[in-house]
């Protein structure tokens, strides 16, 4: 079977030199199908020189003007992307790594222009539409391609010979190594995966596409747990959280599209800095509630305006309200402003006559969102004159108590 493989490797480079495109699609078609029908317990790639040559073909094949002809070879080196092939040592990351950057900068070249997004004739929001439908299926197919990579790296941490190169010399240091391989994982997501998919998101929301971007971002905290907090803070300033709430409040039920977000939310109380003692009601609360926060944001907004019937405390809407007041916390605090302040600032002075009105006190982490919310944007909003002066210092008081 290796000669086979080997033969149509090489036969699949000496296509690609010919100006056939349907030729081309075929042979990538036939080796795709190869890749994935092929037994895990049967090697295909016998040794290293057999994958390196196979990354060589690959790389041509991405790297074709043609995008008929790049999107069949990224589909290929998704199959390609399994343990069971790249199991011969030493594991050749170095080629790999290379493969996924012209991958990811080849789907970076599709992006629409600029000028394209301004009022066009019928024919041309046509052709834009199209184009579109176009990038999101190469999105689709290189982040496919780029969550097998990043398995890989999760299924090369249990495997000794596959976490350095055992060719090499004892004397000199090898960059073919599992630990740079994850690293450079991290590094282009960080770089070029999160900014193509926010990019595209703008334009349009595709569920299954985000379902796969956020299966690759749970798999990458397992890839390299020590950059969590780096990688974390890094998701929330990309507006993470606002096309998360947007993506539930339109596809999604139950808790779908929140898997991700539960975990993420555990994470952001230590990052920020929360004190011990208040972390765990935080995530808590968190936890509980965010499978039934279906609100896009101007939704959420009202939300916060929202108050229980009179002498009954609704503790349903109190928590979601909490929930949405924490998520624009963690938001704000990094920089991603994605509601205007007067909105915000609006929003928020409804929800303090809602909680004064009932006689209710939030817990001390909800009190101190508001604290910094308020704070942020009060320039430019109306002045707080309805909350009795009494409320804050009750309130700042409990806070107070609370973190003694």
């Amino acid at each position: 079977m290796s000669a086979g493989i080997e033969s149509l490797v090489r036969s699949l480079r000496e296509i690609l030199l010919l100006n056939n495109v349907e030729l081309h699609k075929q042979g990538l078609l036939l080796f795709t199908e190869i890749l994935k029908r092929q037994p895990g317990e049967i090697k295909l790639f016998t040794n290293h020189a057999m994958c390196k040559n196979a990354i060589s073909v690959l790389m041509e094949a991405v790297n074709c003007p043609v995008l008929e002809v790049a999107a069949e070879a990224v589909k290929a080196v998704a199959a390609f992307l399994r343990k069971d092939h790249l199991s011969s040592p030493p594991v050749p990351y170095e080629e790999l790594q290379t493969l996924m950057e012209a991958m990811l900068k080849r789907c970076a070249d599709l992006s629409l222009p600029r000028s394209s997004r301004r009022p066009a004739s019928h024919s041309g929001n046509r052709n834009q539409t199209r184009a579109l439908l176009r990038q999101g299926q190469f999105l689709l197919s290189t982040l496919d391609g780029f969550r097998n990579a990043c398995r890989l790296a999760v299924e090369c941490q249990s495997d000794p010979s596959a976490q350095e190169n055992a060719f090499t010399a004892p004397s000199s240091e090898s960059e073919n190594t599992l630990s740079n391989f994850s690293a450079f994982l991290l590094r282009i997501c960080d770089h070029l995966c999160i900014p193509l998919v926010m990019k595209h998101s703008e334009q349009t929301v595709s569920p299954t596409l985000m379902e796969v971007f956020i299966s690759i971002l749970n798999t990458l905290f397992t890839v390299v747990p020590s950059m969590c907090e780096k990688f974390s803070r890094k998701l929330v300033s990309s507006s993470f959280i606002r096309l998360t709430l947007e993506l539930k409040a339109k596809f999604c039920s139950g808790q779908r599209c929140l898997w991700f977000l539960f975990w993420y939310s555990s994470v952001l109380p230590a990052i920020l800095k929360v004190a011990s003692f208040l972390e765990q009601e935080m995530s808590e609360l968190l936890q509980r509630s965010l499978s039934q926060l279906n609100y896009s944001v101007p939704e959420g907004l009202i939300l916060l305006s929202e108050t229980a019937e009179p002498f009954c405390l609704d503790e349903a809407l109190r928590s979601h309200q909490y929930c949405f007041l924490l998520l624009l916390y963690f938001a704000y605090t990094m920089e991603d402003r994605f509601v205007p302040e007067a909105e915000l600032f609006s929003a928020i002075r409804s929800f303090l006559l809602s909680v004064q009105d009932q006689g209710d006190y939030p817990p001390p982490y909800v009190f101190r969102a508001v604290l910094y919310l308020l704070a942020i944007c009060q320039d430019k909003a109306e002045a707080l004159d309805l909350v009795k002066a009494e409320f804050f210092p009750h309130a700042l008081i409990l806070f107070e108590s609370n973190c003694i």
